[in-house]
């Protein structure tokens, strides 16, 4: 009796909007995923206890992955060696490993969602084909691979076209045309020296479907937890995402997370950052940071493998190690 009451409990709870909590357990009996980290439905709700429940408005059906790797440039613009050590080509290989994990997770984990991967390569070496051949056979859909030659773009960068940034601009411009001719709700920029958490995907989408929900408004996601955010006082906001906190920045890096609509409305902000040599290279990216809401993960679910004393490297209170052996 008491068994067929607790369902008829549930069945009208849920009719009427509501899940039931066994507060001793600490458990949901009324759904399939007992977990209270993933209450959460994409494209229907977002709960976080105790927080309660969001209605998702900002429906996110689709993702474009834009990565630029080049394995003969070791850091551009810079004289300092990488953490460990390594050659490029190893960074590059754990990026795109950590990428592919976090990609299959989320994909395994709903079905219907659709996600397109683009990397623009300036490489032109034969290790690297072997490489991205070894990696991309296990997804299950097509990678589009664009061996990208600076020369396209000789006209609109005004910089001296032998030095590598002219190069590091010039790739990041074609990621951003890219994106912009999207079809997909959201676009995600790479760079080939992060190393990521294997629920980077699942994270930033249904922590941008929450966010953008609760404001209704686009937004611009960072995956990493910069070391510069902590070097001085600064105003931010801490908001809840899918799984962890959020912090609001007042400045970006080139790896991000936004939507067609920011590209287009500051598509100028963007063109002009490729066009010429800028201090910092971000400047017309961080202009957009203060209009619209840019946000970064604590802690991080990317970790830039800079150098280890760069203010844009490794992300604090994270074993790198564990997670580049890993």
């Amino acid at each position: 009796m008491k068994k067929l009451l607790k369902r008829l409990l549930i069945k009208l709870n849920r009719l009427c909007g509501y899940e039931i909590i066994d507060q001793n357990e600490f458990s949901f009996p009324s759904l399939k995923d007992k977990n209270y980290n993933n209450l959460s439905i994409i494209n229907q709700k977002s709960i976080v206890m105790p927080l309660g429940e969001v209605k998702i408005t900002r429906k996110i059906k689709s993702l474009g992955i834009i990565v630029r790797t080049n394995s003969n440039i070791h850091i551009s613009d810079q004289n300092k060696k990488r953490i460990f050590n390594k050659d490029k080509l190893d960074y590059i290989s754990k990026s795109l490993k950590s990428l592919i994990i976090s990609i299959n997770l989320f994909s395994n984990k709903f079905k219907n969602f659709k996600i397109n991967l683009t990397i623009v390569d300036q490489s032109k070496s034969e290790d690297i084909i072997q490489l991205f051949d070894d990696i991309f056979s296990k997804l299950n859909f097509e990678v589009k691979i664009i061996p990208f030659d600076k020369n396209e773009y000789k006209d609109e960068i005004n910089l001296d076209y032998n030095k590598d940034i002219y190069g590091n601009l010039s790739s990041l411009f074609k990621c951003f045309n890219i994106g912009k001719q999207s079809n997909d709700d959201l676009v995600f920029f790479l760079e080939d020296d992060y190393l990521h958490k294997e629920t980077l995907i699942e994270e930033m989408i249904m922590t941008y479907e929450r966010i953008s929900s609760q404001l209704n408004k686009e937004l611009i996601l960072v995956p990493s937890d910069y070391p510069y955010l902590y070097m001085k006082e600064r105003e931010t906001n801490i908001l809840t995402g899918s799984h962890r906190h959020w912090q609001t920045l007042d400045k970006i890096l080139c790896s991000f997370m936004t939507s067609n609509e920011i590209l287009n409305s500051y598509w100028d902000n963007f063109k002009l950052t490729c066009q010429d040599h800028n201090d910092p290279i971000e400047k017309y990216l961080n202009k957009i940071c203060k209009k619209e809401i840019c946000i970064s993960p604590i802690p991080s679910l990317s970790i830039h493998m800079a150098n280890a004393n760069s203010i844009f490297g490794v992300s604090p209170f994270i074993d790198v190690k564990s997670e580049w052996e890993k």
